[in-house]
């Protein structure tokens, strides 16, 4: 019997979702876009070109028309100016006219008497423009009100023609007409040849808008031929992928920044989970190991026994309890609704602060000074921290040992010493003259379950100052610490102060 298939997955593979080909090339956004421009340019040009030659046509022929209207009305005037002076007829002057004139070689000029050719005088006798079987049509032009404008074809050639009509005196009809006909071929041949050129330079232009198109689109687009990489190698075990972004300020670059700070937002919640995960494992493996221990050696039949194992299992219990909270508030800390800003005024807060504080232990306790200042931030959490700095403080202090509170304002001086409030610092501290602690144990005592030696971090989860940490950046601000072993200790929580911050 053959194995059943594997279940498909619940995203499809990576080749699937990578397209490759020419298919592929044509359905990329490049593609489009380009044929798009390229479609707009070409709909652009054939436009203006046609409008352009449709006008350019026309006029041509209008001002052919109009040389040989100019021509015929100049020998129509001399004809009928020199008929007084002579008794020929019209028609006879007028073919007299015009063999002095000579009409080019590629013009015509005919008599029309009476509904009839009378007499035909070619500009070119080998090639002649107007055969027989273009005299119907010519005569049909005839119009006793003025000039008339036609058409013929004349072998294959346009011939552009004009019929005037010849008055007496009096402005009588005399039946003569004449006309005047030039083959306006040359001329459409230039208006072709301009057709032509401009088609190559339409195309040429075309070509060279794909490539210059192509290589912008391609430039404009490659943040998203990157985001879709990074997409495809992108899991849930590695977040650490990033999109390549160039410097620019267009919609797909901001894609492209919006989609990095997107996965740098994934990835540190994928690091929070699993740094969760580890701290959990790692501390709540003690306990349990102990709570097995008592119970397998506890003796059921020995009630003093199972009363100091009750007691032994309480405890630990307890500080599992301990250890899970400050792991979730750890793990929420990164949340937007972490803390709860609220007006604070110093002076009372540090006062309300020490009111709780000086019962934990029989200290000198103080406060060395207070900022008149309001500002902006959570009072519960600012509590909560300076709470944990001040128990950290009892433990590795004495009963004589002084643990002081403070705050100021710190602003910082530009290079001439000028004060710039705007970029002003609350700090909070708590002081103590206890074991101090050693220049090397500095750092790391902030991070979880980091602990300094010797003497300080025996007792506790190791997350106090993680939570103090995570309270100070959740403020926008840091924690600190000013210390040498064996002379005491300053923990300092600076917070930005806001806009709304006043002083009093």
């Amino acid at each position: 019997m053959a194995p059943a298939a594997a279940p498909a997955g619940p995203f499809p593979p990576a080749a699937d979702l990578d397209p490759s080909g020419w298919g592929a090339k044509f359905h990329s956004v490049r593609f489009r876009v380009v044929a798009a421009m390229l479609g707009m340019m070409l709909a652009g040009l054939v436009a203006a070109g046609l409008i352009a030659f449709v006008v350019q046509f026309q006029d041509s022929d209008a001002r052919v028309d109009q040389a040989i209207l100019d021509k015929g009305n100049s020998l129509v005037k001399l004809v009928q100016t020199n008929i007084k002076s002579s008794g020929d007829s019209y028609s006879k002057r007028l073919h007299e006219a015009a063999e002095d004139i000579e009409p080019r070689s590629n013009e015509v000029m005919a008599g029309i008497v009476d509904g009839r050719v009378e007499w035909i005088i070619e500009g070119n006798s080998d090639e002649p423009l107007l055969t027989a079987g273009l005299y119907p049509a010519a005569t049909r032009l005839r119009d006793v009100s003025g000039a008339a404008f036609g058409e013929f074809n004349a072998g294959g050639r346009p011939l552009r023609t004009v019929v005037l009509p010849v008055k007496g005196t009096g402005a009588e009809n005399t039946g003569t007409y004449l006309l005047l006909g030039r083959d306006a071929a040359d001329q459409r041949a230039h208006n072709l040849a301009s057709v032509q050129t401009y088609s190559l330079v339409a195309a040429g232009t075309l070509l060279a808008a794909a490539l210059i198109g192509g290589l912008v689109a391609g430039r404009l687009l490659s943040p998203l031929r990157r985001l879709r990489e990074a997409t495809l190698v992108v899991s849930h075990e590695d977040l650490t992928r990033r999109v390549e972004v160039r410097d620019g300020e267009d919609d797909v670059t901001l894609l492209a920044k919006t989609f990095n700070t997107m996965l740098e937002r994934l990835d540190e919640g994928a690091q929070q989970q699993q740094q969760f995960l580890d701290d959990a494992g790692h501390e709540l493996r003690t306990p349990l190991t102990i709570l097995r221990g008592h119970l397998e050696l506890v003796s059921v039949d020995d009630p003093a026994d199972v009363i100091a194992t009750r007691e032994v299992l309480l405890e630990e219990v307890d500080r599992m309890q301990r250890l899970v909270d400050d792991l979730l508030m750890l793990a929420n800390a990164g949340h937007p609704d972490f803390i709860r800003k609220a007006p604070i005024r110093i002076p009372e807060f540090l006062h309300q602060v020490m009111e709780k504080i000086h019962v934990l232990a029989d200290r000198r306790w103080q406060i060395d000074e207070s900022a008149d200042y309001e500002i902006e931030a959570d009072p519960q959490r600012l509590t909560q921290a300076l709470v944990q700095l001040a128990a950290n403080a009892v433990k590795y202090t004495g009963r004589s040992s002084t643990i002081a509170l403070g705050s100021r304002i710190e602003g910082p001086t530009a290079p001439d010493g000028t004060p710039v409030p705007d970029s002003d610092t609350l700090l909070l501290w708590v002081r103590d003259d206890g074991t101090g602690i050693a220049a090397e144990d500095q750092q790391r005592i902030f991070e979880r379950f980091g602990r300094a030696h010797p003497g300080r971090g025996q007792e506790g989860s190791g997350l106090g100052l993680a939570i103090v940490t995570a309270i100070a950046e959740a403020h926008g601000g840091t924690a600190t610490v000013e210390s040498a072993y064996g002379q005491g200790s300053r923990f300092m929580i600076r917070i930005p102060l806001q806009a709304v911050g006043v002083r009093l």
